[in-house]
């Protein structure tokens, strides 16, 4: 993970303004690979292992192939089979993943490869997901799913300056200049308006949609793959422009101040009383 990301990064149970404050064990080229975040507020811990973030609130379960697994980086294209079961946390905490119809597995280019597999289009996937946020250079932060690990490899490496933030399991042995990867609970761990751009999926939920929208700063966009008429509904009702809506992909912009109202909100665990 980047450690300057830790600027940006809010307690996952207290939610913002509470942000967190990073212990540092191993970092290489300001990347953390070993340490933990830590709550000044609830005093709770956050660990890094294998440069890959735990930002979910406790009592924190084990994560898909924990059972032996060392918390080592892979390359991009490893094809580790933890990559496939990622999912991501939707409305009320509900799980959209590539095993669901619609669900994000399906990459932003429809070309439908696993998590962790990069496939032949990965590039051309990846052109496209820049095209949609509409970000050519950074800098700034950018955040997609974690069966988008590759796409966001790509898109790391066609946007100079530009921090691509993996959320979900299928972030976990990702390494790659220009990417941090994190797990999270029902909301975003991040604070209000400091994301350039935002891929989501068309079946996670107003909830998750709003928090998407919280992090977004403005002018900036947010992509839903495989939209649903409810999505279309929720971004009328969010006062965001549509920029385009065609083969299941659904591209809405922020506008700038003044154009119309903020509707996000922290979509966390309950704060956990100070002991």
């Amino acid at each position: 993970m980047n450690a300057v990301l830790v600027d940006h990064l809010v307690c996952p149970r207290c939610g913002p303004p509470n942000g967190l404050v990073l212990l540092a064990h191993d970092v290489r080229d300001r990347r953390v690979h070993e340490g933990e975040f830590g709550c000044p507020n609830c005093r709770d811990r956050f660990p890094v292992v294998g440069g890959f973030g735990d930002l979910r609130p406790p009592p924190r379960g084990p994560g898909p192939g924990d059972d032996g697994h060392s918390g080592g980086e892979v390359a991009v294209g490893g094809g580790e089979e933890e990559g496939r079961e990622e999912g991501v946390v939707g409305d009320e905490g509900g799980v959209v993943g590539p095993g669901v119809p619609g669900g994000v597995g399906s990459g932003v280019g429809g070309g439908g490869a696993p998590a962790g597999d990069a496939g032949g289009d990965a590039g051309a996937r990846a052109l496209r997901m820049a095209a949609a946020l509409g970000v050519t250079q950074g800098p700034g932060m950018v955040v997609v799913p974690g069966s988008c690990r590759d796409e966001a490899a790509g898109l790391a490496r066609l946007v100079r300056g530009i921090e691509v933030v993996v959320v979900g399991w299928g972030g976990r042995g990702l390494a790659a200049d220009g990417v941090s990867a994190f797990v999270t609970g029902p909301g975003l761990p991040l604070r209000d308006g400091v994301v350039r751009g935002v891929v989501a999926d068309g079946g996670s939920g107003v909830g998750w949609w709003g928090e998407c929208l919280r992090v977004l700063m403005p002018g900036g966009r947010i992509v839903i793959v495989g939209a649903t008429d409810a999505a279309r509904e929720w971004v009328r009702g969010a006062g965001l422009a549509t920029v385009a809506d065609e083969a299941g992909l659904l591209v809405a912009a922020l506008p700038l101040p003044g154009a119309a109202p903020r509707m996000g909100r922290w979509m966390g665990a309950a704060e956990k009383p100070r002991p």
